[in-house]
């Protein structure tokens, strides 16, 4: 009877799936780190979300004639950033007034930073040219102005970055909504201030 074969020898990997092996290695152990860096990072700064209202708006040279509407509005937006350890950076603001979700008024304003445990004030001035509204809103509206007061949604985008010590965090959109804005009318000069949303 013939002798069976002998098994054949291990395969020994080759030096380069060796270098491939060592290389994903690596790479795990890399990110682990970076997590880990970026996570106690976040715990030792406690970040805090930032926080906006408007104390003040109100509504001049307003005009609302054959369903179109001129006025300049002007708020005055708090902006606080809590953090003790974090910095912010603000791009260019896009801020809009709407009115029965139909924007009526729109401005930008300027890049600026705001410092760690600060409070910054935007004034925001928004102008309203020749706005074309359908008939229901522009009565809806008239009706509004008589009581002393509107109703407006103010909304807040701009691209901003965080500053932790020397680090520099990626940009982020931040969305601010602020719901419902009483708009007082030259007469009238109660305003009960408007806490706003933040997303981003």
């Amino acid at each position: 009877m013939a002798n069976s074969a002998p098994p054949p020898p291990p395969a020994t990997p080759s030096p380069a799936s060796k270098l491939v092996r060592i290389i994903a290695v690596v790479i795990l152990a890399l990110i682990v780190l970076v997590g880990l860096a970026v996570l106690i990072t976040w715990l030792a700064v406690k970040p805090k979300q930032l926080v906006f209202r408007i104390d003040n708006a109100s509504a001049r040279d307003f005009s609302l004639k054959n369903d179109h509407l001129n006025a300049t509005f002007a708020f005055l937006i708090k902006a606080h950033n809590p953090n003790g350890r974090i910095s912010v950076y603000y791009g260019p603001a896009e801020v809009s007034a709407a009115y029965d979700g139909q924007t009526v008024a729109f401005n930008t304003l300027a890049p600026f930073r705001q410092p760690r445990r600060n409070v910054t004030w935007l004034a925001a001035t928004l102008v309203a040219r020749d706005v074309a509204l359908p008939r229901d809103v522009s009565t809806d509206l008239a009706v509004q102005k008589k009581s002393g007061n509107i109703g407006l949604v103010v909304r807040m985008k701009a691209r901003i970055r965080f500053k932790v010590g020397i680090f520099r965090l990626k940009h982020h959109t931040l969305r601010v909504s602020c719901s419902p804005v009483k708009v007082r009318m030259p007469l009238f000069k109660n305003f009960e201030t408007t806490t706003c949303d933040l997303d981003w």
